[in-house]
């Protein structure tokens, strides 16, 4: 896999990645933007590998038959959509298992080739996985799976010194069954296999699929205006509290989006989580909805693609499916440069908020306010975080003419990031309804702060174009700047 665009544009390769879990087996598609993958196929079986392990050592002959069923059903999906780009990876519970060689052989016998992870591999792909999602992340990355627990320290890269624990979900009712001291002494006693002083204080990022349940259920608790969990932010002491309530029993009134068997594992990941916090003293608790399987495909990137910022590529891409260029979307980003400043660290958030303005205006005039909603607030975007989440959103709105801040918006950014995300907006709309986004008319116009006030300049060809549309979206923009609009000819050189 090659790429050179920071807007990923040179992407489109379906790849797919079968998980043999100990918990589920699963295979997943992905298409779009390399850098930021765009998932086509999820589809899971719980075959439970690993719940009978601590019993026997053994893969059950049921949990086995499931699970070659499952992984048959996908060898063949596979091969009917034509993807031979398949990385099948197995983890914990057939590490484990005294039989789990004959197990991977007759997933081999289905055309598929499976590659054992030991430990370590694991925890380097899911911590790589965080990685990809939150690039330069520091601190420690905690995955869950249904046999084990890998944990690993990261500082912009995955450090040396991970480590995998028997604290599966599927294992973690037995551990607990002691009681609670003797449940926190073997967690105590586990941590103790790594030394994780260096990152302690730093943010800890949990993957797997009973920690997202419990950030559901959480976000249910608190009413918080989003609802992906991928990025979902706890502190610490309300890290506790939540996972102090939730170990008790499941809560009374569940969030929908938690499957039954999901929910039935809350009380003992909630546990988990609780130890961990408590020993590991985290800044914050970071939920990433990418890990193992986002790492896998991450790691086999090149060099600059991995660099490219993967909410800027996943955004063009979806510009690109609403039929807007992202490369002349920067062109209409550079028109409105001098009068939008933004800091540096948020321009991609200002080209991204334009790209997703203007894929905007390719929906019916009575949708836009709502797409702009969902569309900011409700999509993944990987790397977006919830600030520019309502940045973007406010963004879009503005560029439709609404300045009025929903209260949604104000619990996600603070006023001055709002204030700024509309005249973001507003700037968009001025050139969108100038120049019809035509190139010929961007390169003989221009917008910029002169002496105190907002100037905006037409070669004498493109005169014409302003009228009074124009002139009320160049007042509304001045105002809105607490400046006063003018108009002038001809461009400045």
């Amino acid at each position: 896999m090659t790429g050179t665009s920071p807007l990923g544009e040179n992407a489109s390769v379906k790849r797919a990645i079968i998980d043999i879990g100990s918990n589920t087996v699963r295979l997943v598609v992905y298409n779009g933007p390399l850098r930021a993958p765009v998932v086509i196929l999820n589809e899971k079986v719980s075959a439970k590998l690993g719940k009978d392990l601590g019993k026997n050592g053994l893969l059950s002959a049921k949990s086995m038959q499931t699970a070659l069923a499952a992984l048959a059903r996908f060898s063949a999906m596979l091969e009917m959509l034509g993807i031979d780009d398949v990385d099948c990876v197995a983890t914990a519970a057939s590490r484990d298992a005294a039989n789990g060689p004959d197990f991977l052989e007759a997933v081999r016998r289905l055309g598929l080739s499976p590659r054992l992870l030991t430990g370590e591999e694991e925890a380097r792909a899911s911590a790589t996985g965080v990685i990809a999602a939150f690039p330069g992340a520091k601190g420690i990355v905690g995955d869950l799976g249904g046999g084990s627990l890998e944990l690993v320290a990261i500082d912009g890269d995955v450090r040396p010194g991970g480590i995998t624990l028997p604290f599966g979900t599927l294992r973690l009712p037995e551990l607990r069954a002691g009681g609670a001291v003797r449940f926190a002494g073997l967690v105590r006693d586990g941590l103790a296999k790594a030394d994780f002083s260096a990152v302690t204080g730093h943010p800890l990022y949990i993957v797997g699929g009973s920690w997202r349940a419990l950030a559901l259920q959480a976000m249910h608790d608190l009413d918080w205006p989003l609802d992906d969990p991928h990025d979902f932010e706890l502190m610490p002491d309300v890290a506790l509290r939540i996972c102090r309530q939730f170990e008790k029993s499941k809560p009374e009134k569940a969030d929908p989006r938690i499957s039954t068997s999901r929910l039935a594992s809350l009380p003992d990941a909630a546990a988990l989580l609780g130890q961990l916090v408590e020993r590991i003293a985290p800044s914050r608790i970071i939920f990433s909805s990418w890990g193992l399987r986002e790492g896998l495909v991450f790691a086999r990137l090149d060099e600059a693609t991995r660099r490219q910022n993967p909410m800027l590529a996943g955004v063009a891409g979806f510009a690109r499916s609403a039929a807007v260029d992202p490369a002349h979307a920067i062109k209409i980003a550079d028109w409105t440069r001098d009068v939008c400043r933004a800091a540096p660290e948020d321009e991609d958030l200002r080209l991204a908020s334009t790209m997703l303005a203007l894929a905007a205006m390719r929906t019916e005039p009575n949708l836009r306010a709502e797409e702009a909603m969902t569309w900011a607030l409700r999509k993944r975007w990987v790397g977006l975080n919830a600030r520019g989440r309502a940045m973007m959103a406010m963004t879009v709105f503005a560029n439709s003419g609404l300045t009025d801040v929903p209260a949604t918006f104000a619990r996600l950014a603070g006023p001055e990031d709002l204030r700024t995300a509309v005249g973001w907006g507003l700037a968009t709309r001025l050139c969108r309804r100038l120049t019809g986004c035509a190139e010929k008319a961007l390169r003989q116009t221009a917008l910029r702060r002169a002496d105190g006030k907002l100037v905006l300049s037409l070669d004498e060809p493109v005169q014409a174009l302003f009228n009074n549309s124009g002139a009320k979206d160049l007042r509304h923009l001045a105002e809105w700047l607490g400046m006063e609009g003018e108009v002038a000819s001809p461009v400045p050189a």
